[in-house]
C-alpha cells in the first residue's frame, strides 16, 4: 500500500494539534488557584503530634537504640577506618601501592576467600620480606579487628529485633502494682532467653576488640615491619586497668574510665559465657494487676553498686530487686553505646594526631618496585 506524504503531514499536524491541548489544559491545571488548605500542606501538617505518636511506639526505645548503634557502625567506625589508613599509609602513595598488592596479603588466614594451607601462607611471606608486605599485613589484621566491631554491632541490633519481637521493651506498672502472676517456660521463653545472653556477649566483646585497637594505637611506631609477625595487642582482652594504651582513654566517659554500666554488660556476658545461663528455667513472668494482664517481665539478679551479681557463698542469683532486665536493656543500651562512641572517636583522634608526614614519591617507588622483583621471584 501506497500513502501520500500528504497523509503523513495530516497525521502530524493533528499529533501537534492534540499536544498542544494537551499541554494547555496540564499548565492551566497546574496554575488554577488553590484553597490555602492544599497549598501549605507542611504548613497543616502536626509535627507535635506525630513525634507524640512515634514516642508512643511500644518498640520506641529499641528503634532508639537500633538508630544509635547503626550510627556507631557507619559514621564513628568509618572515621576510624580512615584515621587508621591515613595514619599507616600516610607516606606513601597508598592507592598505587595496594594496586599491586598481592591478593593473599589481605585474604589469606583471614577470609574464606583465601584458600591456601599455613605451610603456604609461610612460603609467601619468606619471599615478601620487604618492610612493604609487613605493613600491609599489619594493616588488613588491624582491619579485620576494626570490622570486627562492625560484625558485632550487626549481631547485636538483629539480635536486639528477634528478642523484641517476642518480649516487650515497655512497662505499663511498677513492680509493686502487680497483684499476681505466672511464670511460663517453654520454646518462646528459652528463644527469649537466648537471644537476650546473646545481646551481652556480642555487645561486650566489642570491648575485648576495642581494647586491641588501644593498644596498637599506642604502640604503632614500635613496629618494625620488616620482621612483623603478629599484632602487640594478639592476646589482649579487655580490662579497665590495661597497660600500653593512651591516657587520654582513662578521661571520665571513656572505656577504660571503668564506667559502672560497662562493668554490669561483662557480668552478664561473663556469667553467661562461663557458669551458663542465669536462669535455667528460661523464665517469662506474665504479670496481673487486679486480674487483669498487665506486662511481660524476665527477672535478672540482684547486682552491687560496683555492676556485681549479688554473691554469698556459692550462690550469685539472688531477685529482691525487681530488676526488670526487658525494660532497662534499651537503656542500659544507649548509656554503653554513648562511651563506645566517645572512645572510638577519641581513637581516631589520637591516630590523627601521629599523622604528620607528607607523602614520598621515593619511598613509593621503592614499595612498588620491591612488589614488582616480589613477583619475578615467583616465576
Amino acid at each position: 500500500m501506497v500513502v501520500h506524504v500528504g497523509v503523513y503531514d495530516s497525521i502530524i499536524m493533528k499529533m501537534l494539534n492534540t499536544l498542544q491541548k494537551g499541554l494547555w489544559a496540564f499548565c492551566s491545571y497546574l496554575f488554577l488557584p488553590r484553597k490555602k488548605k492544599n497549598m501549605d500542606n507542611d504548613d497543616d501538617f502536626d509535627f507535635a503530634e506525630y513525634e507524640k505518636a512515634v514516642k508512643e511506639d511500644p518498640l520506641y526505645p529499641v528503634e532508639e537504640c537500633i538508630k544509635m548503634l547503626e550510627e556507631t557502625s557507619e559514621f564513628n567506625i568509618i572515621g576510624l577506618y580512615d584515621s587508621i589508613d591515613n595514619c599507616l599509609f600516610q607516606d606513601i602513595n597508598y592507592g598505587m601501592v595496594v594496586s599491586m598488592m598481592p591478593k593473599w596479603v589481605a585474604d589469606e588466614g583471614i577470609s574464606p576467600e583465601g584458600c591456601c594451607t599455613k605451610d603456604f601462607y609461610d612460603t609467601l611471606k619468606r619471599k615478601a620480606f620487604h618492610p612493604v608486605f609487613g605493613r600491609f599485613i599489619y594493616h588488613y589484621d588491624l582491619w579485620s579487628i576494626v570490622a570486627g566491631i562492625q560484625d558485632r554491632l550487626s549481631a547485636v541490633i538483629l539480635f536486639l529485633r528477634q528478642f523484641y519481637k517476642e518480649i516487650p521493651c515497655t512497662a505499663k506498672y511498677t513492680p509493686d502494682q502487680y497483684t499476681s502472676g505466672s511464670r511460663q517456660g517453654g520454646d518462646r521463653e528459652t528463644q527469649a532467653h537466648v537471644l537476650l545472653n546473646s545481646i551481652f556477649v556480642a555487645y561486650a566483646s566489642i570491648f575485648d576488640l576495642l581494647a586491641k585497637i588501644a593498644v596498637e594505637e599506642n604502640q604503632i611506631d614500635d613496629y618494625d615491619f620488616g620482621k612483623y609477625k603478629e599484632m602487640k595487642s594478639n592476646w589482649i582482652l579487655y580490662k579497665y586497668s590495661l597497660k600500653n594504651i593512651s591516657p587520654s582513654l582513662r578521661a571520665p566517659g571513656m572505656l577504660f574510665s571503668d564506667p559502672l554500666i560497662v562493668k554490669k554488660f561483662v557480668t552478664f556476658r561473663n556469667e553467661y559465657v562461663h557458669n551458663g545461663p542465669w536462669d535455667l528455667r528460661s523464665s517469662v513472668y506474665y504479670t496481673a494487676v487486679n486480674g487483669e494482664p498487665a506486662d511481660v517481665v524476665i527477672y535478672s539478679p540482684d547486682m552491687d553498686e560496683h555492676g556485681n551479681f549479688v554473691k554469698s557463698g556459692s550462690r550469685n542469683k539472688f531477685y529482691s530487686q525487681n530488676n526488670r532486665i526487658n525494660i532497662q536493656l534499651p537503656d542500659m543500651i544507649k548509656e554503653a553505646t554513648s562511651i563506645l562512641q566517645s572512645t572510638i572517636d577519641e581513637l581516631s583522634r589520637l591516630y590523627q594526631l601521629k599523622t604528620t608526614k607528607k607523602e614520598d614519591s621515593a619511598l613509593t617507588e621503592e614499595y612498588m618496585k620491591a612488589i614488582a622483583d616480589y613477583y619475578k621471584s615467583l616465576v
